[in-house]
């Protein structure tokens, strides 16, 4: 079993206050058992990987008949990015806010992501039905993203991340039915943001949906 073990990131607890200008951390729904790893998901920015190629790596597919590890970890780090998108912080922003039902949205500005179906596309590429159901929530009146005059806006808030969170580790086991799981521990800090008093653990069941390799789960708990 390969992990992949990523750098922790501390950050602010001060509200966001504008699109795009906070790069979070991530893991996810929570398993019990196994062994303690190391670690916390960096920001997707750090590997240096532009908003075209992200979109564009996007399409991991079923055809081969076994994934490797780093391409199970791959689709992990660009579902981590995705879904801070939708909690920890907006895609970035440009131009003048606009009024929709009372709440204040701003044009998104990100290559290959121009209208709502663009995002879900994407987000399709990543996700179960289930799960992008829940982040584009389109019953409620305020959504995260929505398209304004025929173009892709963002409502720009965002959150903290959880100070109390620190490094993390992801690793891949592979299942008897052929789907993978992404194992996720997290270290859980004192009040002082660096001694580490215990740890959490997640995972997330990678699988083959409709033809397409998808997270048929996946949560933030920073």
């Amino acid at each position: 079993m390969n992990a992949r073990k990523y750098a922790a990131l501390f950050l602010s607890a001060a509200l966001l206050t504008g699109c795009g200008d906070l790069a979070g951390v991530a893991v996810f729904p929570a398993v019990s058992g196994g062994e303690p790893a190391e670690a916390v998901a960096a920001s997707p920015q750090e590997d240096g990987v532009g908003p075209s190629e992200m979109i564009n790596a996007a399409e991991t597919t079923g055809s081969a008949p076994e994934l490797t590890e780093d391409e199970v970890l791959a689709a992990y780090d660009r579902a981590v990015a995705a879904y801070e998108w939708f909690e920890l912080n907006p895609l970035p922003c440009v131009g003048p806010v606009q009024q929709e039902n009372g709440v204040k949205y701003q044009r998104v500005d990100y290559v290959g992501l121009y209208t709502l179906n663009d995002l879900e596309t994407y987000l399709e590429s990543l996700f179960s039905e289930d799960v992008i159901a829940r982040l584009l929530d389109r019953e409620t009146p305020a959504p995260r993203y929505r398209d304004i005059d025929g173009a892709l806006y963002a409502r720009p808030d965002g959150r903290p991340a959880d100070t109390g969170k620190g490094a993390a580790t992801a690793a891949v086991e592979r299942e008897e039915d052929g789907s993978y799981l992404i194992n996720v521990t997290v270290d859980l800090l004192d009040r002082d943001q660096a001694t580490v008093t215990g740890a959490e653990y997640y995972a997330f069941h990678y699988r083959e949906l409709n033809g397409r390799w998808v997270l048929a789960e996946f949560d933030l708990v920073y």
